[in-house]
């Protein structure tokens, strides 16, 4: 728990510093003086001031940070005058310091895919297992070992990219079109007509869903922790495991089902060692499960060994990608929002501080590539959520610029006043949701 802390707030530091750079920026272009760049809240801890008379400050509260204008329009100090207050600027101006905050998040979500791109990773190949029956997938004719090689007329070079571009469909329900390259290397196209995504997205796998899963050979006991069922039942580190109970073309995600819905159970198991079969029995041991369901666990670490593929672009087309997905993920939580208040998508997949610090631990014990990825999509969701047209956020600010630029002449002070208070209550309600939200992941 202590390491999830801690990459919170690197993660809520780096996001929130990266945003709050832009406004400076952009306040300094418009040249609006800018009083204190802090970096963390409450106590100031160190402090210095450059030439231009803006102080630069470590904070002792380590949660993002914030940038100080003067005569920042908040309630009552829009008619605070001075040479290089905000007020003084026109709003096409104050517009423009407005929106740099949530186009910088953006940018650093561009130039993080952008480093990931360039710099290459070994990644599962987009092959597909045996689809379930009935599912969207078996209906439309793909078969065991088909590789993916476009979607919707779009390249796919991996297992990751085809669940990124896949995501939004699977959400909304559309059909996808899918070329598919066979085991003899002959290509088709295959038309999916996706089923929509439950409201409660939660714990729900999309791809699974839709008969759309990673083609994986038999899971191999990485680690057989001491004392558990798995130790007991003479399992060994190197064991590949073929045969669980009923399942004979086993790969991970099957022998981890079956494990958890037999809790103090007998199952058979054939394992391969050394060339030659092995009969086990397994035993699983009953534990609760996040959902609060007893399930049942062996103590056994597996290892999937899914068919790897080495993947990275050039500078051009890093660029590129990492602009198309950005713009993607942005759209597609716009979208996201938009359903929920129309009632398609559920509040309870808001999350709070305490689930992104728990993704934040979880992407991080993964690696440094998936830790930058998790701070990637953070950034890009801080950058959509500041440009919705609610006052106290800067899509708000933008609103009231854009008024004035309508009228001719501010909002009344009374009105930007009420129009604050709302707003305020609204992120409340909002935060008290994402709050509750965690609550109820922690006690299931």
């Amino acid at each position: 728990m202590f390491s999830s802390i801690i990459f919170f707030i690197v993660t809520i530091s780096i996001v929130v510093v990266f945003h709050e750079l832009g406004h400076y920026l952009a306040a300094r272009l418009c040249g609006v003086h800018v009083e204190r760049f802090s970096l963390g809240f409450g106590k100031v801890l160190l402090s210095r001031r450059d030439t231009r008379g803006t102080e630069w400050v470590i904070s002792a509260l380590p949660l993002g940070g914030y940038v100080k204008p003067l005569a920042e329009p908040e309630a009552g100090a829009m008619d605070r005058p001075g040479r290089g207050a905000m007020s003084e600027k026109s709003p096409w101006q104050r517009m423009l310091i407005f929106a740099a905050g949530p186009a910088f998040s953006l940018l650093l979500g561009i130039l993080i895919y952008s480093v990931m791109y360039m710099a290459g990773s070994n990644v599962p190949q987009a092959i597909l297992g045996t689809p379930a029956a009935g599912t969207p997938a078996q209906v439309a004719g793909v078969k065991k070992g088909d590789r993916v090689i476009g979607l919707n007329g779009r390249n796919v070079h991996s297992w990751t990219q085809l669940q990124q571009q896949l995501l939004e469909p699977m959400i909304l329900g559309q059909s996808v079109t899918l070329q598919l390259r066979d085991q003899s290397n002959n290509d088709r196209d295959a038309t999916i007509a996706l089923l929509p995504a439950p409201k409660d997205l939660e714990g729900v796998n999309l791809s699974r869903l839709n008969g759309l899963d990673i083609d994986a050979p038999p899971p191999s006991a990485a680690q057989v922790i001491s004392g558990g069922a798995g130790e007991a039942a003479g399992i060994k580190q190197g064991d590949v495991i073929v045969q669980a109970g009923a399942h004979t073309d086993l790969n991970a995600r099957a022998f981890i089902e079956e494990i958890e819905k037999n809790a103090g159970q007998d199952v058979p198991l054939v394992v391969l060692r050394d060339g030659q079969r092995v009969t086990l029995n397994v035993t699983p041991r009953p534990t609760k499960g996040p959902d609060g369901v007893s399930q049942g666990k062996i103590g056994v670490a597996l290892q999937s060994g899914y068919p790897m593929t080495f993947v990275r672009y050039g500078l051009v087309e890093s660029v590129a990608l990492a602009t198309t997905r950005t713009l993607d993920t942005a759209w597609f939580s716009v979208k996201m929002l938009g359903k929920m208040v129309i009632g398609q998508v559920s509040w309870k997949n808001i999350s709070g501080p305490v689930t992104i610090a728990d993704y934040a631990g979880k992407s991080a014990s993964l690696g440094f590539e998936r830790f930058i990825e998790f701070i990637a999509l953070i950034t890009i969701s801080i950058g959509v959520l500041n440009l919705i047209p609610i006052p106290g956020l800067d899509g708000g600010q933008m609103l009231f610029a854009f008024f004035e630029i309508v009228r001719g002449r501010p909002l009344p002070a009374f009105v930007q006043e009420k129009g604050l208070a709302l707003g305020y209550m609204l992120l409340l309600a909002l935060m008290v949701v994402a709050f509750l939200n965690d609550v109820m992941r922690i006690t299931g």
